[in-house]
Order: structure tokens, then sequence, then C-alpha cells
């Protein structure tokens, strides 16, 4: 790790770590930045480590009509069976679409009194505790358009609403407002992966 340290910024890694952080956020506030920056410092460190990339994102690239009936129940569901794919022994694994980014958009959509919101709310409660850490992003970039179906206004809108919902589960997070270089080192060391030596 000493190739590194001009990187690592005085930290030191921790041994014997096992995390599952789930990284959720607005369409555009920089989910796939953070995602990216974690697992490049994790690397550094060299932690066991992937990442687990988003399904609706192949979805919106393929087209995939986000309406039809049961798409975000499907959506959950191949969410959940990508993540189940990644062995259990990896020092950290960064979920980009954590399962209950399914419930946020059901919700949104449909509102809390929706019978498919409900039922994703419940299944939620029950996969919740798969993550060991939840990391809320906040507009970290500049909100681009592209392979997104909201817009601004509306990823403003589900920024509250994710906020609501973790609330509403009693799910502890934090929040990250900004993106440079410092940020993946505060998110690891947060998370107990790092310490400064």
């Amino acid at each position: 790790m000493e190739n590194f340290s001009h990187l690592t910024n005085g930290y030191k890694k921790n041994t014997n770590i096992r995390r599952k952080i789930a990284i959720l956020g607005a369409p555009g506030s920089g989910k796939s930045t953070l995602s990216a920056g974690l697992l490049y410092f994790a690397k550094l460190f060299f932690f066991k480590s992937d990442s687990v990339p988003e399904v609706a994102k192949w979805d919106i690239y393929k087209k995939v009509d986000f309406t039809k009936k049961g798409y975000e129940e499907e959506k959950y569901n191949r969410q959940k069976s990508l993540e189940d794919i990644y062995p259990d022994n990896l020092d950290i694994l960064i979920c980009e679409a954590p399962l209950i980014m399914s419930v946020i958009y059901t919700s949104y959509y449909r509102g809390f009194d929706d019978p498919l919101s409900k039922k994703m709310i419940s299944r939620i409660k029950k996969d919740n505790d798969r993550y060991t850490h939840y990391i809320l992003s906040r507009k970290l970039v500049a909100f681009e358009s592209f392979g997104r179906n909201e817009t601004e206004e509306q990823a403003e809108e589900i920024h509250h609403h994710t906020i609501k919902i973790l609330e509403l589960l009693g799910i502890n997070y934090t929040v990250i407002n900004r993106y440079d270089d410092h940020i993946p080192l505060q998110v690891l060391n947060l998370i107990g992966a790092i310490r400064k030596k």
C-alpha cells in the first residue's frame, strides 16, 4: 500500500471488514460517481471489493417501459438476484442501486396508499438489513438528463421522498452533499474500513 500513500492521505486499512454499502439518491445525484470513487479507493487499500451496478440504468439504455404494470417489483427481484451473485467473503460491496430504490420509485409515482407500494414497503422491511450502511448522495454532480427518465425538478422531489421513506422505515443514513477526492476516504473512514495512522 505504500505505493499509493500519496493518495491514501495518511489513512490505514482496518482488518476483518465486512461492509455492504447502499448508495442511494435521486436521479442525477451522483450515485455512480460516489460508487466509482469508493470502489477506486477501496482497491487502493487492497480490500476485496466490488460494486453492484444499477439494473434500472441497463433498462434505460434498452428503452424498457418503466410504466408497465409490475415493473418496479420485477426490477426489485432482478436487483436482488444480481446482488446475491457476489461472494460473501468480500470486504466491501458497494450497491449503486439498493433494493429500497424500487420502494422509493413505486411510492413516489403511485402514492403510499397504492397496494403495490404497501407490498414493496413490506418487502424492504425484511430486506433492509442486507446493508451495513446507507449513504444518500445529494447533488454531488451537475444534473444531466442523459440516461434518466426524470427531470431535475422531479429529481428534487424524489430526494425529499427518499428521506421520507428512510425516516418511515427507521433507517440510519448519512447524507453526502459534495464530491471531491477526500469524500471516498471520509466515507471509508465513516464505515470503519480505514483509520488515521
